[in-house]
């Protein structure tokens, strides 16, 4: 059993967290504007006086809740480099996979990571944390690519993860449907696979001889 300090302390941080997530539900409900004080506590269920103990201004909250979030998503993406697939990873199957992620992370989802990433990025004490979602992501977009035999991807990977950033806001103007969205992800990626295995002398001839055909 813990000393009455420890059971204060691990108390206090379940509050705090608390605290935080519930900053990150009315953020996602309404933005920063919906952030007060007796909001936040209301949706923690904890007294109105609980946010100015544990967090000195508004700023404050919101910035550490973006953060925390920001954190947690890192640190997702950081354990799925690390999980071993039965099934070989295959080109060919991307659609079905990216329409399957599409199906379980509606637009609205994507509405919302991008709307958190957005806001801590813009903050510069959160910068660097914004940076290191950005390279776990890469991280794991390089390492499903070393599965397939894309290997020296990191230029790759990170043109992969600009595309992935586009197609989530597009995603929000209902421009295209679903699956379509999807497929034409699974292409753009499929193009840049292609272009990354046949070389840049390829793709530099190829480009010569498209504008020769032009002219």
């Amino acid at each position: 059993m813990g000393s009455k300090a420890q059971l204060t302390q691990n108390r206090s941080r379940v509050r705090r967290d608390e605290l935080l997530a519930a900053a990150i539900e009315l953020f996602a409900e309404g933005g920063s504007r919906a952030i007060t004080h007796r909001a936040v506590a209301a949706r923690a269920g904890l007294p109105p006086a609980s946010t100015t103990y544990y967090f000195e201004t508004i700023d404050d909250m919101i910035r550490e809740a973006l953060g925390a979030h920001v954190d947690q998503w890192t640190a997702d993406l950081t354990s799925l480099t690390q999980v071993e697939f039965e099934a070989d990873v295959s080109i060919d199957d991307a659609a079905a996979f990216v329409t399957a992620v599409f199906a379980a992370r509606g637009p609205d989802v994507a509405a919302l990571e991008l709307s958190i990433f957005l806001a801590a990025a813009r903050v510069p004490e959160l910068q660097d944390t914004a940076a290191k979602a950005m390279q776990a992501l890469e991280s794991l977009v390089g390492s499903m690519l070393a599965r397939v035999g894309a290997t020296d991807s990191a230029h790759l990977a990170a043109a992969i993860v600009a595309l992935i950033a586009g197609t989530a806001l597009r995603r929000q103007s209902g421009q295209y449907s679903e699956q379509s969205e999807a497929l034409l992800l699974t292409s753009a990626i499929r193009d840049l696979v292609a272009a990354h295995v046949l070389g840049p002398d390829t793709v530099d001839h190829a480009l010569a001889e498209l504008r020769k055909a032009k002219a």
